[in-house]
């Protein structure tokens, strides 16, 4: 058994996806709102590897990954397959012979650290290995290659890509999702591998070919064919999401989170969701959300970049970005929150829109209200104090405060602050004008029905002018 050694990673991302009919290249694709090739930064990460190393295509230089910050970047000018792709990493790695490299897919998203490791754990069970490739069984799919089993158990001879295989081929249906390569074998064979008789392009697959023929043995580890898909078409890449989905919704609920529905709910690759939080069905949660226990999230809600502790949202409400959810706050039906803090027990219970505000303890906002947080140029932030009632339908025209214990009446405009334990009224004078409508629809009798009180315009005499 070896001791632990040193472990880099070269991550192969510089094709275009030109089947995915897309401008975009296929690692770009997101799935559960992160890249597939973020996806693989992640899992890569989370073996502590001395250096992760993705090669692109040089367009695409400005690529940052948002899972970690320290991987270094290659590029491939012209693909010439994935062995001269790795050759364009090969200067950003030490000089060290010693240690392992693993050579992995840039659209295989949903591989885990669990399957890494294990591959290492192969690697080192034995002096002689060189090579440790990463399996799964793809059944009768034509379009990838297969492992050759070598003579040993536990070992493959080589690996023939799909373009090269022929009927006399002796291979499995398993097929190569991803390499551990010892460095010195790596440093010595890689640039002895010869292109493909059949496309011209060199394959990093072939190392295991000389290294086996270099009396080195190389062996494999299967995983499950749902962990190592790739995607070349978008139902694939939809296939791929449906994948992930059920591997979050499987770890929500080991959590402990009941979810009604579960295939109706649907996750960001960093939801967070606490033990003892209800969802039901037709959720969506978006990235950077953080839900605490005691929460309740009805029907058809979007939550995304919110945090949320031991409240209750919707159904049919939305929160955005920025949002903070307090403890005991109640986000009814058809509500909108944006950048707002809602504080203890406050309520928004109908068909509102609140944008840049901070919500004080204990505070109703009655159905209809918006705060008017915009003015074509620059956004505006209304505070409203504790204990405040906002009647229905108003309108409060940020920048404004709304002081500890005021109440607005219904259907204001408010412009100005309001002071503490103050009522606020901001709106016209009510005239009722009688007998106006019936001899309204008099004078337009043509097109609507005459009054069934006989009404006409003469009845309004200068008396009931003068009553009105």
């Amino acid at each position: 058994m070896r001791k632990t050694e040193e472990k880099s990673v070269i991550i192969l991302a510089a094709g275009c996806g030109s089947r995915l009919k897309s401008s975009l290249p296929k690692v770009f694709h997101k799935i559960g709102g992160l890249s597939l090739l973020d996806h693989v930064v992640r899992a890569a990460s989370e073996i502590s590897p001395e250096k992760i190393v993705t090669v692109l295509n040089p367009k695409y230089e400005n690529f940052i990954s948002v899972i970690n910050e320290n991987i270094v970047k290659a590029f491939q000018p012209v693909p010439k397959g994935s062995a001269d792709t790795v050759k364009c990493a090969m200067d950003k790695l030490s000089s060290s012979d010693s240690g392992w490299v693993y050579v992995l897919y840039g659209d295989i998203p949903l591989i885990t650290a669990k399957s890494l490791d294990a591959m290492y754990d192969v690697a080192v069970s034995n002096e002689n290995t060189a090579v440790v490739v990463l399996a799964f069984d793809a059944g009768k799919d034509q379009n990838l290659g297969k492992l050759e089993i070598g003579e040993k158990y536990g070992t493959i001879k080589r690996i023939v890509e799909a373009k090269d295989l022929i009927e006399s081929d002796k291979v499995v249906p398993l097929c190569n999702a991803g390499l551990l390569v010892r460095r010195d074998v790596l440093n010595n064979l890689l640039y002895k591998i010869d292109p493909s008789g059949a496309t011209g392009e060199f394959y990093i697959t072939e190392i295991v070919r000389l290294a086996y023929q270099s009396g080195f043995d190389c062996r494999y580890y299967v995983s499950s064919k749902e962990e190592l898909s790739g995607a070349n078409t978008r139902a694939e890449l939809a296939t791929l999401e449906r994948y992930f989905q059920d591997r979050m919704r499987r770890k929500i609920l080991d959590n402990g989170v009941t979810l009604v529905a579960p295939e109706t709910v649907f996750f960001s690759y960093d939801t967070e969701i606490e033990k003892d939080v209800s969802v039901h069905p037709y959720v969506v949660f978006g990235k950077n959300v953080k839900i605490k226990s005691g929460t309740e999230i009805g029907p058809f809600c979007v939550v995304e970049g919110a945090e949320v502790k031991s409240a209750q949202v919707g159904p049919f409400a939305r929160l955005r970005p920025g949002s903070e959810i307090h403890d005991g706050a109640k986000i009814g039906n058809f509500v909108e929150i944006k950048n707002s803090v809602v504080h203890e027990k406050t309520k928004v219970n109908h068909l509102s829109y609140i944008g840049d505000s901070d919500l004080g303890k204990c505070t109703n906002i009655g159905a209809g209200t918006i705060t008017c947080n915009y003015d074509g140029f620059k956004k505006y932030r209304t505070v409203i104090g504790e204990k405040v009632f906002i009647g229905s339908n108003s309108a409060l025209v940020a920048p404004v405060k709304i002081e500890n214990g005021a109440i607005v009446g219904a259907g204001s405009v408010i412009t100005k602050n309001v002071s503490e334990n103050s009522l606020a009224v901001a709106r016209g004078l009510q005239k009722n004008v009688r007998n106006w409508a019936a001899n309204f629809r008099v004078k337009h009798a043509s097109s609507v029905c005459k009054p069934e009180n006989g009404a006409t315009m003469s009845n309004l005499t200068k008396e009931d002018e003068k009553k009105s």
